[in-house]
């Protein structure tokens, strides 16, 4: 069941003319079953209108139907749109995760308005008295309010319009469903039990909300963030704090200065690891490298390149999503894809594994020498953004042996993808390991060896199909010491085709799985977009 269910939730499909990719099967499953239901209850009963011979009152009964059917959908649409939202704590289910249910539940919403108001119209041009209605009536000039906000909601959301314009439509978002929110109760006037629909929907909302406000302003207060712009072209966040987290989460942080919007909060993804203040001797740092587009990002480059080290005063709502430390403890073999700014994600998961690696002694329950895989593979267009790269994962993994005799418990190899043709009037620097030099640079391909393989591939890209059935196959050769299958945890972070195509080798490996051949193939994916 466990194979059966990962396989639809990892598989997905792309459709390159329009450049689109779509959610995973399962997703796309349950939006269709929801697309049936109300396209059944709002079409299947007769007579939409009434007979003409008859008084049954103005209101078309597929009107009333589908106005009903909206309101109903109201609590739904605002209990998912907010971060901390009871159906995430119910499932585990992260809120960025159940967003494409707030962006469908608000275009069926939206489509069942059109379908109530159009009836309505209808009807009274039959009838003769559309225009007194027009003057006469306030339940027309409610509805008129209520659905020009819903309508622009509902297509500035759309994916290739609001990435577009994020910044404006996040700065109106709010505005816009608060005038669609009165215009909506004005228009609804206490009929029948639409009250309720109201109440259910403020109490599921400022709950949500306000449990989020209560952590931001007083468990986490205000943070000073320190900028800094890389050679490589990111801008480096650092964030003293007494937050804890876990990989991948990723939080909110609204700067309180206006020329970063001090209206929105912005995500960034978290790129280190949460260590014990008693044990460390100092408050852990939260990091973000973010890679400046436009908007507070290029803003934020802007400041940091200005004066290097400059301090902002921030608000920071979260942590959210994650993998836990659980499921990294229990993976034998680690595959880390990252691509661009997914970097940073990828840093933290190679710090996480070599914590939690470091927690655990090198025997198995049979007192076996059990070894781990951690695989990273690394891909970008830039130099510089290599560059950082390299020395930051070398960093990391020549620091967890640097004592004499220690080991970090796993078998490491990272493989780094400059995609864009080689600059041979770059000078190369040097690049050591326990066992060997290179140039960092060189237009061919290397390999260090010692402690772990570096593998630098110029102008080439990564097969990630390949690479995640090479690694699926290697585990099943080569199972533990005391014979038990392996488990492999898939962790990616990268642009919208790099995730596609990671998410549909590992829904192919499920079949491996179910087969025996593997314990588990274990998926969890971040998008930057």
């Amino acid at each position: 069941m466990t194979s059966v269910s990962r396989y639809m939730s990892y598989r997905g499909y792309q459709f390159p003319m329009l450049k689109y990719w779509s959610p995973s099967l399962g997703v796309t499953m349950l939006g269709v079953v929801g697309a049936i239901l109300f396209l059944a209850m709002t079409l299947g009963p007769k007579p939409y209108y009434w007979p003409t011979d008859a008084s049954y009152g103005s209101s078309p009964p597929i009107a009333t139907r589908a106005g009903w059917m909206a309101l109903a959908l109201l609590p739904f649409v605002l209990g998912l749109s907010v971060k901390a939202n009871m159906i995430s704590v119910l499932t585990s289910i992260p809120h960025e995760k159940l967003q494409i249910f707030h962006h469908w539940t608000s275009y069926a919403m939206f489509l069942l308005a059109l379908i109530h108001t159009f009836p309505f119209i209808i009807y009274h041009i039959d009838k003769g008295d559309m225009v007194k209605q027009w003057k006469t009536s306030l339940v027309y000039w409610t509805g008129i309010g209520a659905i020009i906000p819903q309508a622009y909601l509902t297509i500035m959301s759309l994916p290739f319009i609001r990435n577009r314009f994020y910044e404006f439509f996040k700065a109106t978002h709010m505005i816009a469903a608060v005038v669609f929110i009165v215009f909506f109760f004005l228009h609804c006037d206490f009929r029948l039990s639409s009250w309720d629909y109201f109440i259910a929907s403020g109490i599921i909302y400022f709950l949500c909300l306000s449990f989020s406000q209560v952590r931001t302003y007083l468990m986490h207060g205000i943070h000073t963030a320190t900028l800094e712009l890389l050679p490589s072209g990111l801008a480096r966040v650092s964030v003293p704090t007494v937050i804890k987290w876990t990989p991948g989460q990723h939080v909110f942080v609204r700067f309180l200065t206006p020329d970063l919007h001090l209206l929105t909060a912005h995500p960034f993804t978290i790129s280190s690891v949460y260590r014990d203040p008693d044990q460390a001797g100092k408050a852990p740092e939260l990091a973000f490298y973010i890679k400046p587009r436009r908007g507070v990002t290029a803003r934020l480059a802007a400041l940091a390149a200005k004066q290097t080290g400059i301090t902002k005063k921030i608000l920071i709502e979260g942590p959210y999503g994650g993998v836990s430390t659980h499921h990294m403890s229990q993976f034998d073999t680690i595959l880390v894809i990252a691509g661009g700014s997914g970097g940073g994600f990828s840093l933290a998961m190679v710090d996480e594994a070599l914590r939690v690696s470091g927690l655990h002694t090198g025997e198995d329950e049979s007192g076996q020498e059990s070894r781990r895989r951690l695989q990273v593979v690394f891909s970008t267009r830039d130099t510089p953004m290599a560059d950082w790269y390299i020395d930051e994962i070398e960093s990391r993994l020549s620091q967890s042996t640097t004592l004499p005799g220690s080991d970090n418990g796993f078998e490491t190899s990272v493989s780094v993808h400059i995609t864009s043709k080689p600059d041979l009037t770059r000078s190369t620097s040097t690049l050591d390991s326990e066992k060997g030099t290179a140039g960092k640079l060189p237009p061919t391909d290397i390999t260090t060896t010692g402690s772990f393989s570096l593998n630098i591939y110029r102008n080439a890209r990564p097969d990630i199909p390949g690479l995640v059935a090479r690694t699926v196959a290697m585990a099943h050769a080569n199972p533990m010491p005391n014979g038990k299958k392996q488990r492999i945890g898939v962790l990616v972070c990268g642009p919208a085709s790099m995730l596609h195509d990671t998410r549909n080798a590992a829904a192919l490996a499920q079949k491996r799985t179910f087969g025996g051949e593997i314990e588990e193939l274990y998926l969890h994916s971040e998008s930057f977009a």
